[in-house]
Order: structure tokens, then sequence, then C-alpha cells
């Protein structure tokens, strides 16, 4: 655990232009390994993971969370 903290910390102290390098060197080995197509139905569902999950940490309330998405009149 403490080693995984590290690397998160040494990570986090990166320039924002190496993050995006490691980001593509990642994305390029997956569209390698997987191909394009899972990749990017894998970038999706993440995106819908990440908004999910901003979601629910911005509100904390997921009976309102429940609440707006079933609401009947949201496209009125």
């Amino acid at each position: 655990m403490e080693l995984i903290l590290r690397f998160a910390h040494k990570v986090a102290a990166l320039q924002k232009r190496y993050l995006g390098v490691i980001a593509g060197i990642v994305f390029w080995l997956l569209i390698l390994i997987v191909g394009f197509f899972p990749t990017l139905l894998l970038a999706v569902f993440m995106v819908i993971g990440y908004s999910i999950g901003k979601f629910i940490d911005d509100r904390s309330n997921v009976q309102e969370l429940v609440h707006r998405l079933w609401q009947t009149d949201r496209f009125d």
C-alpha cells in the first residue's frame, strides 16, 4: 500500500504535459493489445463512471440522484 501511495505522489507531482504523454502511451498500448473499439468502449465507460462519481461526490445524496434521473418533467 505504501508503494502505491508513493507512486501516486510522484505522479501527482509531474507536470501535466508528462501526464499527457503517459496517458497517450497507455492509450496506444491498449489499442495495440485489445484493439480500437474495445479501447474506445473502455474510455466511454471510464467517462461515465467518472461523471457518476463526481456527481455523487458533489451531491452525496443518492436519493436526490435517483429522483433527478426518474423525474418526468425534465424534458418539458
